[in-house]
């Protein structure tokens, strides 16, 4: 999203009242900094919104404005939960938005080349807008706080907005085109498949070769790749960096969970000894408990937490409750070492290598250890947990901290 004049848009968001308060004003400087490209203060913005959203038709509007701010910094995966969160309250509790969700949600997919997709649901936004136009009441009954506009879905702007969002479509320049390095790596016709060992949605497994990914995420992991690889830490190999697309080589190997050796406690316990020998003065990244709790308080108010997905305990709990837990528990210090942040069997190689490295940063050693004991206690038995603190070199770990960490993982 890129305004025509920046300066003039920069001097409009600048008059808003100094900090927005109220609903309207937080949402309106929140758009003008999405259109600035300021991303981090437009989520800030929308989350202050978000908490004084009163009503279903306000929680939608701000939900697919959430969702804007995340596609348009290139998480094409969290704006696309957004957008269908969006679209199915707007179903069943705000119907005068459906046609907008379905709007930004076709757009979304289009641009990553989901094209049947994206035609089917512009296709249903269209009618509903052209039905719209003839009546009266709908114009009277919506809402003055819509998406970006003040308009109601008969507005005939906006059907023709649709119309030419569908016709676009047909344009191969619609989709987001890879950049030039990655795209002659890949070859004219990469063969992509999200068929692997991950499963992740953010990344692509293309060629049978490469692991690709795209977004915020990939810019954060290609950071901590270089880092660490140039610490003798072993970790993928760049094929090709630019922009915000990364590209790792295969490594030739599974991981710990797919193919466990003996002693899969030992090897865990000794890979991340080595990492968490890391000298913690020079690592660039951040990632104690003061910028954990804020990135957690945001994916709870953005309702980006499965609480269906929590370890059995916590079953029950919601994520605002987990969330108070979590500063009331605080643990008055924290032991820093460089640790990787989602420290599974999954994300270790056989052979030692580490994968999925965006979280890797400053923290409390804890927040390693309690995602390895939780993943080897429930996968390979109290053996393996021994094993692990035996490699380590810690003989008596500290159970309230391993709970403590273990509780902040349920909200990421």
């Amino acid at each position: 999203m890129i305004p025509g004049d920046r300066d003039a848009l920069a001097a409009l968001v600048a008059l808003s009242p100094t900090p927005p308060s109220g609903f309207a004003d937080l949402r309106a400087a929140a758009i003008g900094h999405l259109a600035l490209g300021s991303h981090d203060q437009a989520l800030d913005l929308l989350d202050q919104a978000m908490e004084l959203a009163d009503t279903p038709a306000r929680v939608v509007a701000v939900t697919i404005n959430l969702a804007d701010v995340y596609r348009y910094a290139g998480d094409t995966a969290t704006a696309e939960t957004l957008y269908r969160r969006a679209l199915s309250h707007a179903r069943t509790a705000a119907p005068v938005y459906v046609s907008f969700a379905l709007q930004h949600l076709g757009k979304a997919l289009g641009e990553q080349g989901r094209l049947d997709e994206a035609r089917d649901l512009l296709t249903e936004a269209l009618a509903l807008r052209e039905a719209a136009q003839d009546d009266l009441t709908v114009r009277k009954a919506a809402p003055s706080d819509l998406t970006v506009r003040k308009a109601a879905p008969g507005d005939p702007s906006l059907a023709a907005g649709t119309r030419a969002a569908l016709a676009a479509l047909d344009d191969p320049a619609f989709v987001l085109p890879l950049p030039p390095s990655v795209a002659a790596l890949l070859g004219p016709s990469p063969s992509w498949s999200d068929a692997h060992e991950g499963l992740s949605g953010t990344v692509a497994f293309v060629n049978d070769a490469y692991y690709v990914k795209r977004g915020p995420h990939a810019r954060r992991e290609h950071e901590r790749l270089t880092w660490l690889g140039a610490h003798g830490i072993a970790v993928p190999e760049v094929a090709a960096f630019e922009d915000d697309v990364l590209v790792l080589a295969d490594a030739g190997a599974p991981s710990l969970a797919t193919s466990p050796p003996p002693g899969i406690g030992a090897v865990m316990g000794s890979v991340l000894k080595a990492l968490h020998a890391l000298p913690v003065a020079t690592c660039p990244f951040d990632e104690r408990l003061d910028v954990q709790l804020t990135r957690a308080r945001r994916q709870v108010i953005e309702g980006l937490v499965d609480v269906e997905d929590f370890d059995e305990d916590n079953l029950g709990l919601t994520a605002r409750q987990v969330l108070d837990r979590l500063h009331a528990e605080r643990p008055r210090d924290e032991d820093l070492v460089v640790t990787h942040g989602d420290f599974t069997p999954s994300n270790v190689l056989n052979g030692g290598m580490l994968i999925d490295l965006g979280r890797v940063g400053t923290g409390d050693r804890y927040r390693d250890l309690a995602l390895a004991v939780r993943d080897l206690r429930e996968d390979f038995g109290e053996g393996a947990v021994g094993e692990f603190f035996t490699a380590y070199g810690l003989h008596a770990p500290d159970t309230a901290r391993l709970a403590y960490y273990r509780l902040i993982d349920e909200l990421f």
